[in-house]
């Protein structure tokens, strides 16, 4: 038995490199990968998608002990970063470094999380900077139409998460030695390769999509800031007037140098950061509203809910135009494997742990978003911080929430930029020679600066709420409300022996509702983009 906290940082940061959709596919493997199966080819380490679970330096540490036969990991430490809707927030540090897909040889790995503190770290992925759009989803959809939406986007977002975990023990039950601990993974094995390669770029989309919400954050937000010169904060102090796109590109120029940072350890302090600015920023939002502008408290901002339309104007503008942002918030489907891999008992506790957060966290959300609804009406912002004033304690708050993800970004934006390496760089090359070292640190900067210019790009295509709308309705719409079923199907197939079971009902209905998200939103996107 194993109980160490270097361990448990071990696991979990190689539970993460697999959730996160870049374990190694074939033809995709780094120059790290390569060189751990060579030197491990004796011990009969697996290839690109092999269902064993931890193969990071914690096997690499277990395997002097030869009578070992199962470590079990003290998982309690957080596998995701608190307060933050992210692709890859899900990494730890092992003394300070992490070896980006590092292969070792692996022991099967006995997780310890109990249900409670599974559902606990999976509401702290749910929740983050998506919950402040949401006040101006309502007002798109209307207050019974927002309130549907949220409803039916969290059951089939939970439904799907659900039946992911099910699937992996299906998957186990169809001759692997155990569950499959990735995404691509499962995918693989139920759908095949060319499946697995599309989680991969689906989880690449969402990666670089999510960062671009984090830099439309960032410049809205100093933008307003900068543009108040009634008062007198510190951001206007330093750069009056500057408008959002300049906002937007110092943001760009800021996050490139951090995200050639390599080492993650250094980013650690973001998960107690992100849940301060998060939680802070919905408290004093409330708080704000009750006792200064509008003040006259909840009663009197429920009372004006009232006289707000139900429903939207347009279906086509409240499903296109705003359902990808609950999405966002919601379908992070994604992010489960790290979580569901560190459980204790996953195949029994796991749907409960995942009900529990779900609901807690779309009441939390649906509250708020009545509520800053009721106090700013027609008059509520793309993101609802725009609405408070900007004193020293509220800029305070807006600052930190802006510094939160900033440090945030190189963390969800490691996925997709390994993604990009292992497709792009030549793994031929070494670290080892001053020249080789020079030349792999000029790829990795030129793949970063690439990637990083692509968020930029795509975070002018609007708004947060656009953005996040596009993000979420495309690429975690997909990975939520069609990847899923479409697993639970094949795995179903491969039992009946091809013939079909009434138990597919379900999941046929909800594919086709993520084919109808996913298009609407693309088309929306699209309408206004040419408009």
């Amino acid at each position: 038995m194993v109980r160490s906290t270097l361990l448990a940082a071990a696991a979990v940061a190689s539970q993460a490199r697999l959730s996160s959709g870049f374990s190694p596919a074939p033809g995709l493997r780094t120059r790290r990968a390569h060189a751990a199966a060579a030197g491990a080819s004796q011990t009969g380490l697996s290839s690109g998608f092999s269902p064993a679970p931890l193969r990071t330096r914690c096997a690499h540490l277990l395997r002097s002990n030869p009578v070992a036969e199962v470590a079990e990991i003290d998982l309690d430490d957080e596998p995701c970063l608190a307060g933050d809707n992210v692709v890859a927030s899900c990494d730890a540090a092992v003394n300070g470094e992490i070896d980006e897909l590092q292969l070792q040889p692996s022991l099967p790995v006995q997780g310890t999380q109990t249900k409670l503190s599974a559902s606990t770290n999976l509401g702290k992925c749910i929740c983050g900077a998506g919950s402040f759009a949401l006040p101006h989803v309502f007002l798109k959809e209307g207050v019974l139409g927002g309130t549907l939406a949220m409803m039916a986007c969290a059951f089939l977002a939970m439904t799907t998460m659900q039946s992911i975990n099910q699937s992996r023990f299906l998957a186990a039950d169809d001759g692997l030695i155990q569950p499959p601990s990735s995404y691509v993974e499962l995918a693989e094995v139920s759908l095949g390769e060319n499946a697995a390669k599309v989680v991969f770029g689906l989880t690449l989309a969402a990666s670089l999509g999510v960062c671009s919400t984090y830099i439309v954050f960032v410049g809205q937000t100093l933008a307003s800031l900068s543009a108040d010169g009634i008062s007198n904060n510190i951001v206007h102090a330093l750069a009056p007037d500057m408008d959002e796109t300049r906002w937007e590109i110092f943001t760009a120029a800021t996050v490139f140098p951090l995200s050639l940072v390599r080492n993650y350890g250094v980013f650690a302090f973001t998960s107690a950061l992100g849940v301060t600015a998060v939680l802070g920023g919905i408290l004093v939002t409330l708080a704000y509203g009750v006792l200064v502008d509008p003040g006259g408290g909840i009663g009197e901002a429920l009372a004006a809910v009232s006289h707000l339309k139900m429903w939207s104007d347009s279906f086509s503008d409240a499903f296109g135009g705003s359902f990808g942002t609950i999405a966002y918030l919601f379908c992070v489907n994604f992010l489960t494997f790290p979580i569901i891999n560190s459980m204790q008992d996953a195949k029994r506790d796991w749907d409960g742990a995942v009900s529990s957060a779900v609901a807690v966290i779309w009441t939390v959300n649906v509250v708020f978003a009545i509520i800053c609804l009721g106090f700013y009406g027609e008059q509520t912002q793309d993101l609802v911080l725009a609405n408070l004033d900007n004193g020293p304690y509220l800029s305070a708050l807006k600052i930190l929430l802006c510094v939160d993800l900033l440090f945030t970004f190189p963390v969800v934006f490691s996925s997709g930029r390994q993604i990009l390496e292992n497709a792009l760089i030549d793994p031929g090359q070494t670290e080892g020679e001053e020249e080789g070292a020079a030349s792999l640190a000029l790829s990795r900067a030129a793949v970063t600066g690439g990637a990083v210019t692509t968020c930029f790009a795509l975070s002018q295509v609007g708004g947060f709420g656009v953005v996040a709308n596009l993000v979420g309705g495309v690429a975690q719409g997909t990975l939520a409300f069609i990847i899923p079923p479409a697993i639970a199907v094949a795995l179903s197939r491969r039992k009946s022996i091809g013939g079909f079971d009434a138990s597919e009902t379900s999941q046929w209905l909800i594919g086709a509702f993520g084919v109808a998200v996913v298009s609407s939103v693309t088309f929306f996107t699209l309408s206004e983009a040419i408009r």
